[in-house]
């Protein structure tokens, strides 16, 4: 059965489940038949016009004698077949042109960044009614536009997830104007692909885990560090820090003092969450693993990772890895506090997507063992602000579909965090700033 925002079963979201599940099946069921098509010439337009026209031509026309019905119907037919035969020779001769081509593709891209590749795919601009389209398979989640340059195709690609690939994966598809005829196949190539998560905006007081407390010194705290200032000797400073070739040269009395500053003390440990809708996540991580905000002797880990690193540059490669690895939402968390001191975990900092889902029982469960809260770090995405919406709206549709899921399920995930007085901090990807409660509450209902 369905639950709401309050984890209450209701009959109206269990049906709209029911509904969901019957549209996914209904699309995955399409997407075959679809495939097992591509190497097929006629597209579906292309039979029914050529079925509408074989009826006019020889049942119709003979029966009526309309010479008219007759004309068109073997106009009709003959301009099909033309767009068959015509659409095989064009992807046949695209086919042979790639034979030898390599894939040519960059072996680092960054999410939502847009980029050029060297790959070049022979445009026909020289065939009559046809069209050449390319798109990505593996990578999926990669946008790709086609440019005209001179006798071939440019090709710009926009990555919309993080990953690691082992191969790139293109379909070509070769089809006429008219769309009755089109045919498609596919080429793999064997590249290593990496797709790293954007640069996070983020304010960097999210650094500040206990900016007054255990993690951080502060000017009025105890003296600690090189003794490199000095000032006047006051009555109780110990006289082994008087400095007496001072007070020999000048006669003023001067004694040595620590350095009062305020810096970190390196003992993190950052554990990212891999789920659904942890792309901006994945971007905050980016942002405290390159900044050093983690400090200095930090340990990472994410989901689907073998064993904690110490290593910027793996925790990185982790993150990455850990799409591979959504449906461990956030099950790596207990192997994390078995490996590390449980001392260290005072300084846990989670990286956690704003999609509901079974990591925050996860992290419930590791709060409940730990004497400290530890500090979640939420990345939502989308805009903020929203139209609001009729009262029909509001009628057919329990949610606005426009809005981002982060920003969805952002309430419920924040009640049951703070209920476990879990140190929250809600940051908003494209701003980078942080969300409060009030902005929070305002998002209830969208």
């Amino acid at each position: 059965m369905g639950k709401d925002s309050h984890g209450v079963v209701t009959a109206a979201n269990a049906a709209r489940l029911g509904v969901r599940g019957l549209g996914v099946d209904v699309r995955a069921a399409l997407e075959q038949v679809r495939c097992a098509w591509e190497p097929v010439p006629p597209t579906l337009l292309g039979l029914a016009v050529a079925g509408v026209a074989a009826w006019g031509l020889w049942s119709f026309a003979e029966e009526t004698a309309d010479h008219i019905v007759y004309g068109l119907g073997a106009v009709a037919l003959a301009l099909v077949a033309v767009a068959v035969a015509v659409v095989s020779l064009a992807a046949f001769a695209v086919w042979l042109s790639l034979r030898r081509v390599q894939a040519q593709v960059p072996a680092t891209l960054m999410v939502e960044i847009e980029t050029t590749t060297s790959f070049r795919c022979p445009s026909l601009r020289y065939w009559p009614l046809v069209q050449v389209l390319v798109d990505w398979i593996d990578p999926a989640e990669m946008a790709v536009v086609t440019e005209a340059d001179g006798g071939g195709l440019i090709e710009r690609v926009t990555p919309r997830g993080r990953g690691s690939y082992e191969h790139v994966v293109r379909r070509f598809t070769v089809r006429d104007i008219f769309g009755f005829a089109s045919i498609s196949f596919r080429r793999t190539w064997a590249h290593q692909v990496r797709v790293v998560p954007a640069v996070g905006r983020a304010d960097t007081t999210l650094a500040v885990r206990r900016a007054t407390s255990e993690g951080w010194s502060h000017p009025s705290g105890k003296p600690v560090g090189e003794l490199v200032e000095m000032r006047r000797y006051t009555y109780g400073d110990p006289m082994r820090l008087v400095v007496w070739k001072t007070f020999a040269r000048d006669r003023n009395l001067m004694v040595r003092e620590p350095e009062r500053a305020i810096a970190p003390r390196p003992a993190m440990v950052g554990f990212f969450v891999a789920a659904e809708g942890d792309e901006p996540s994945a971007c905050t991580a980016r942002l405290f693993l390159e900044q050093g905000l983690l400090g200095q002797d930090f340990v990472f880990a994410a989901d689907g990772a073998p064993r904690p690193t110490s290593n910027a540059a793996e925790a990185l490669e982790q993150v990455i890895r850990s799409r591979a690895h959504r449906d461990a939402q956030g099950a790596g968390l207990a192997g994390l506090a078995r490996a590390v001191d449980r001392s260290r975990l005072d300084s846990l900092v989670i990286f956690a997507p704003g999609v509901d889902g079974p990591w925050v029982d996860a992290v419930l469960a590791v709060r409940r063992r730990l004497p400290l809260p530890p500090m979640v770090v939420l990345t939502v995405d989308g805009r903020l602000a929203t139209e609001p919406r009729t009262r029909l709206q509001r009628w057919l549709w329990e949610r606005d579909e426009g809005t981002h899921p982060t920003l969805r399920d952002l309430p419920s995930i924040y009640d049951r965090l703070e209920a476990a007085q879990v140190d929250l901090r809600v940051i908003h990807r494209p701003s980078g700033r942080r969300l409060g409660a009030a902005e929070v509450d305002a998002l209830r209902g969208a």
